[in-house]
């Protein structure tokens, strides 16, 4: 008798080679199953599951589900790059930083979905729509708990410290009056998508090369990772506003919800003076109309800057492979290109209409 998903995850010990196959069953674009294999090939997913080994079974489900729910691997295989860039930084560290940040990014997700409220991902149902919004919330903060802990025992104290500041800055982040006002500019945004990435950009970066004193490396590195998060969050946000089945989200929940985006306000911009105010009307409305819905749609179809945003994700991009060809090995900055060649090709199809 074939056993269910949550029949395998709960399975003890924990297999990782279920975990893998579970998660790989998702894989359906070459380029995310080229970084999924590099991720379990440099030894990053063997110590997140040592990490997870650390994590109650309790608390472990809405965090196994979101892992196997959330399959690319780009992050934990970028900062792995970097960290093996320089012959001085032991392997080890490299892997548990590395794992580290696909962990904290997997429960930025599970967080992620509960304020926003959104029921999908990926095309599969949200942790908190399977488990339970306290479950969820309690798993995540179980976890960043026991991985702060590891991040002291493994790497050192200060390294802990900017591990709690930069979460922390994230979530306070979420709070900023900027993203709520309908008002703010497009460097306000981006400046607050930088804020939030900082415990998978600048975090990761410092936690390798804390006993270097190579500032001029940290601070490149830290550039490159946040072009390239600021160009997928765009792209993410884009998606909010085109209706697809294929990236499993909920039409306009950023609208709904009262969050303003670079694209929002592009979308706004290229408005008549009218379609602005029937803009603003619709937006902080968590219920929205069929009438509101059918209009925003014919809207984003008029107005939304294609051309505009496209350039905007490539000059993120471009500065990303610029800056990485002169960190990493050509192994890692292949995968990085594969990447960037992935995500233009999604961002010609979303915004070629």
């Amino acid at each position: 008798m074939r056993r269910t998903e949550e029949e395998l995850l709960c399975a003890l010990p924990l297999d990782l080679e279920t975990f893998i196959f579970l998660a790989q069953k998702r894989i359906r674009e070459p380029v995310v199953g080229s970084l999924y294999a590099e991720f379990i090939n440099n030894g990053t997913a063997e110590i997140l599951k040592g990490i997870l080994y650390n994590v109650p079974p309790e608390h472990r489900l809405p965090i196994l589900y979101t892992l196997v729910t959330h399959v690319t691997k780009e992050k934990p295989v970028f900062v792995y790059g970097i960290g093996r860039s320089v012959d001085c930084i032991d392997e080890g560290r490299a892997k548990f930083v590395a794992a580290s940040t696909d962990l904290l990014w997997c429960l930025s997700l599970m967080v992620d979905d509960i304020i926003d409220e959104d029921h999908f991902r990926a095309g599969r149902k949200t942790a908190w729509t399977t488990y339970g919004k306290w479950e969820t919330y309690t798993s995540a903060g179980v976890a960043f708990g026991i991985l702060q802990d590891l991040t002291a025992q493994t790497l050192s104290p200060e390294a802990r410290q900017l591990f709690i500041e930069t979460v922390q800055d994230g979530l306070e982040s979420l709070k900023d009056p900027l993203i709520k006002d309908v008002d703010s500019n497009i460097e306000a945004i981006l400046k607050n998508i930088d804020r939030r990435a900082r415990f998978h950009v600048e975090y990761p970066v410092r936690a390798l090369f804390a006993d270097t004193g190579d500032e001029e490396l940290i601070q490149a590195a830290t550039n490159a990772l946040s072009c390239v998060n600021r160009a997928g969050q765009i792209l993410n946000d884009v998606k909010d506003l085109v209706p697809s089945q294929i990236y499993g989200r909920n039409l306009f929940s950023d609208i709904r919800g009262g969050t303003v985006t670079v694209p929002f306000i592009m979308l706004q911009n290229a408005s008549t003076p009218n379609e602005k105010q029937g803009l603003r009307e619709c937006f902080n409305c968590p219920h929205l109309t069929l009438e509101q819905i059918d209009w925003l749609q014919r809207l984003v179809r008029r107005r939304l800057p294609g051309q505009q945003i496209y350039e905007l994700v490539l000059r993120n991009y471009e500065i990303f492979l610029e800056t990485m060809r002169g960190i990493v090995a050509p192994k890692y900055f292949a995968l990085c290109q594969e990447w960037v060649n992935y995500k233009m090709d999604q961002a010609s199809k979303l915004l070629s209409n």
